[in-house]
């Protein structure tokens, strides 16, 4: 869901976040940015599941993903 809201942003910043991410346009920028934050949660919380498990069961995920 889409909401248009006005917002104080350093330019600069936004300009450097979309070189890194390959985006054009704050909105895509700032989306991206927003999207990139959120999935690297998820994988922290991830890998720390995996790590709490047993050392064989973590062995045989780590392995099935190569």
């Amino acid at each position: 869901m889409a909401t248009k809201t006005a917002l104080n942003i350093d330019r600069d910043l936004v300009a450097s976040a979309a070189q890194i991410l390959g985006t054009a346009g704050t909105t895509a920028t700032i989306d991206a940015a927003l999207r990139s934050v959120v999935e690297r949660a998820a994988r922290e919380r991830l890998m720390g599941r995996i790590r709490q498990l047993q050392s064989d069961d973590r062995a045989a995920i780590l392995t099935a993903w190569h």
